[in-house]
């Protein structure tokens, strides 16, 4: 039983989850190879311990694997985490699984695979799997309306994020810069990346992976969808909103950022890199998730300097607010009830307040729980650690609009990779703004087509 430790009057869950995410339908297409076109019952890969597949590695990884203990010992339910390299790691096996009919009892996925997973028509809504007195209420609502589909949990979510700008405090002081005031703008962010090379600070101003994540942001955070139909929440969209100022000043800036050498690029999905450039002191500024904050903090001090971090930059001054990341729990359907209830129990254990502060403590992503929030604050927590409190005042400030729910679709994997090779054909200069737009709308709308005719 998970106790609220807030004193809340729980309502149902199904009466809450009814009206959290309401608005969100989703077409159910059938995904070629993604169902047990075998026929084979589902099956578990362990019949012995709970499998639960996972991408979270380094400091992330060991966090999780402490939660996962401590909850083999409350509940002498055995369970083994599988770390699969990367969340394409994790959906790939798990489609491969969920075809074959040998499936782990838990996967792990990516906001942005949510649709894919759910197109397979082979997964539990977790819903069924909690207790009715679970106190879903207790959730942050503008966590679980992603997740929630027709007024249904369809999975858990658990280690959820958005993007923050992470900078080196010594190095804006080097420069002459007020480290108490960091840049809010495309237009300040260029002009400080202009003076901490002028300056001689460092080789460059800013550095992020290429990945679409942060292409959403921008979006999202001046109040654009990036697709039609609302980001998908709406119905099968068709087409990537190219057309409009967003994308325009987004990519102009990009380019010229680029072009004077105050952005530095890591890669397409380049992650660890991008991390690397910042904390080697050779990029003053870093784009990246909330989750990477415990990690950032020891390694600028291993690094000898001082860090912090703001919300994510806007456009031109407005702010609507970030969409939501990272990943949650998915569950396999058709497993037999003793299996489904260890499953719940499981769900339940990394759900709870405890456990939620923990992960948070440990590694930056965002407590899912008001109870855990107000415990954290009470304790002192986020006065003493300022650093962890960002992302979620950014996400808690946020306006809930279309904008502000990550993109739902079944491409999302080729849309994304779609979005993230234009986007180096853009910056690099190697098309002009309005060709590449042109043709990144062009190559957005044929892979919606191939996958919703």
């Amino acid at each position: 039983m998970v106790q609220s430790g807030g004193g809340y009057d729980h309502v149902s869950r199904r009466s809450v989850l009814k009206t959290s995410g309401a608005a969100l339908t989703v077409g159910t297409v059938g995904l070629a190879g993604c169902s047990s076109s075998s026929g084979a019952s589902v099956r578990p890969v362990d019949e012995d311990s709970l499998t639960i597949w996972h991408a979270m590695g380094g400091t992330n990884g060991e966090t999780l694997q402490g939660l996962v203990d401590q909850f083999q010992s409350e509940t002498d339910i055995d369970a083994n985490l599988v770390f699969q390299d990367s969340y394409e790691g994790v959906l790939t096996n798990t489609l491969s699984a969920l075809d074959s009919g040998e499936v782990p009892d838990v996967f792990q996925i990516d906001s942005l695979f949510a649709q894919q997973v759910l197109d397979t028509d082979a997964v539990e809504p977790v819903e069924n799997l909690l207790s009715d007195d679970y106190p879903v209420d207790d959730f942050l609502s503008n966590v679980t309306s992603f997740f929630t589909i027709d007024g249904t949990l369809t999975s858990m979510p658990f280690n959820n994020s958005n993007a923050i700008l992470y900078y080196n405090r010594s190095a804006f002081e080097e420069a002459g810069l007020d480290p108490d005031s960091p840049p809010t703008t495309l237009e300040e962010v260029r002009s400080y990346s202009q003076t901490l090379v002028d300056e001689g600070v460092t080789d460059a101003g800013l550095t992020w992976p290429n990945h679409v994540w942060f292409v959403e942001h921008f979006y999202s955070v001046d109040g654009q969808t990036l697709l039609d139909a609302e980001n998908g929440h709406a119905g099968q969209p068709t087409t990537m909103q190219t057309d409009n100022a967003t994308a325009r000043s987004l990519y102009e800036w990009w380019h010229e950022m680029a072009d004077n050498g105050l952005f530095s690029n890591p890669g397409i999905e380049a992650w660890g890199e991008a991390t690397s450039t910042f904390l080697t002191g050779q990029a003053a500024m870093l784009m990246t998730s909330t989750a990477s904050v415990t990690g950032i903090r020891s390694g600028a001090e291993e690094n000898g300097f001082e860090v912090d971090n703001a919300f994510y930059p806007t456009i031109d001054g407005d702010r609507t607010g970030p969409v939501i990341g990272g990943a949650s729990w998915f569950v396999p359907s058709g497993l037999p009830q003793d299996r489904q209830d260890d499953i719940g129990s499981f769900l339940e254990f990394m759900g709870r307040p405890e456990s939620q502060i923990t992960w948070h403590k440990g590694t930056g992503y965002y407590p899912i729980r008001q109870t855990a929030v107000e415990q954290l604050e009470n304790d002192g927590w986020f006065a003493e650690n300022p650093m962890y409190r960002t992302a979620f005042d950014q996400l808690t400030q946020a306006e809930n609009t279309p904008a502000t729910k990550r993109m739902l679709i079944g491409p999302a994997r080729q849309v994304q990779t779609t979005i993230q090779d234009m986007s180096v054909e853009l910056f690099s200069g190697e098309v002009g703004v309005d060709e590449g737009l042109s043709e990144l709308k062009s190559a957005v709308e044929d892979e919606l087509d191939r996958y919703y005719s």
